[in-house]
């Protein structure tokens, strides 16, 4: 190895990233990705057995571009190999690829995981007859580099979210509906809307998994989206207090790096329960959404997340944000709902990012509201005294 290289290789980061080996043309001829830069390039200049073709004689220049993590270095490598086609690269070359989460255009929509959606339909296409009757994708999110992961995914929020999967509506129920996983719109058609409402709440949870399995996105592909989380405290039904917590992505205004959900204390909120008398956990719920929003200027969350069970669910009826609760289990599971099934999604089976973020904001609601209800005992402990 020259000088030049070896200068080239001290000079590289120990990030994630791409790495491109050049020869002396300048032509692209082997892609790579890495955990660490400097140590994966360094491996192959150290152990030049380890590669069936021996390319690394014709190497006359390294370049590199930098990746957020090992999922996002993952994605940017098949993409370059298939784009530079690079001599020396055996795997990405064809049209194989990491795969989509795709929901069709049709009026009940179906989901199905794909390596290449078979058509990006806008907004007029959508709206179409072809459309319908093609079964054209609406929306695709990815790609995912897991399969075993983006399966498991979906096969668990499913017992929540009841999808349709079939390519072709039946003319009588599957074996999917006598297992609760199919709202079964080949029977009830009529059921449209609250269809279409579970399908909204089900692209939001891929968003954010989608957001959380690959972290640091640019402005364009960043799933910008506000998560409130709410919670009731009281003491024997006196005092009792609502929370409201917020979990954003995608604001540059406190958010460093798009990919990176975080707390934005400054919008968190507080309430006194007005209207419910007593012990009434689900009626301060509703209490505490109706007055959060009549505030218009408050900007309006993509997804609802009350701590609770199946029962806090009624707190929300009638609002047209997607809504789950969680029932937490010990500290590290839950059970998460939906108004769309009887079933719950079992919070260990979900992907770690995603079921370590769902805990977070139940605990931080919890603790907001359990705070605030400690200072108002607190404060009529010393009017009494006073």
């Amino acid at each position: 190895m020259n000088d030049y290289l070896k200068n080239r290789i001290e000079s590289l980061t120990d990030k994630p990233g791409v790495y491109f080996f050049k020869d002396a043309s300048e032509r692209v001829i082997y892609v790579g990705k890495a955990k660490n830069l400097k140590k994966r390039v360094k491996n192959h200049f150290q152990k030049p057995d380890q590669h069936f073709f021996d390319f690394i004689s014709q190497i006359a220049d390294i370049d590199h571009i930098l990746a957020d993590n090992e999922n996002a270095a993952l994605i940017l490598e098949q993409q370059f190999i298939k784009k530079l086609q690079p001599r020396w690269n055996v795997e990405w070359k064809d049209d194989k690829s990491y795969f989509h989460i795709a929901l069709t255009a049709e009026p009940f929509s179906r989901v199905y995981l794909a390596h290449k959606p078979n058509l990006n339909c806008n907004a007029s296409c959508a709206r179409s007859h072809l459309a319908s009757l093609q079964g054209a994708t609406l929306h695709s999110f990815g790609p995912f580099v897991s399969g075993k992961e983006v399966k498991s995914f979906l096969r668990e929020t499913r017992k929540a979210l009841p999808y349709r999967s079939c390519r072709n509506l039946p003319k009588k129920p599957c074996f999917y509906q006598s297992l609760g996983l199919c709202a079964v719109p080949c029977l009830y058609k009529k059921r449209k809307s609250s269809y279409v409402g579970m399908i909204a709440t089900l692209e939001t949870l891929i968003k954010i998994y989608e957001d959380k399995f690959v972290q640091g996105r640019t402005l364009h592909n960043c799933n910008a989206f506000r998560i409130e989380g709410y919670d009731i405290s009281n003491l024997a039904g006196t005092l009792a207090v609502g929370s409201m917590v917020v979990f954003e992505n995608g604001n540059p205004a406190f958010a460093q790096g798009y990919g990176a959900v975080k707390a934005n204390k400054n919008e968190y909120r507080k309430f006194k329960i007005k209207t419910v008398a007593g012990q009434n956990d689900v009626a301060s719920l509703r209490e505490v959404l109706m007055r959060r929003l009549k505030h218009s200027e408050w900007p309006l969350p993509d997804l609802i997340v009350l701590d609770g069970g199946k029962s806090q669910l009624k707190a929300a009826r009638g609002i047209k944000i997607p809504v789950v609760a969680l029932a937490k289990i010990g500290d590290k599971d839950g059970k998460l709902f939906t108004p769309h099934s009887k079933n719950f999604a079992q919070l260990s089976k979900l992907p770690s990012n995603l079921s370590n973020l769902f805990l977070q904001i139940r605990n931080e609601s919890h603790r907001f509201a359990i705070s605030y209800n400690k200072l108002r005992r607190k404060n009529k402990l010393e009017s009494n005294n006073g």
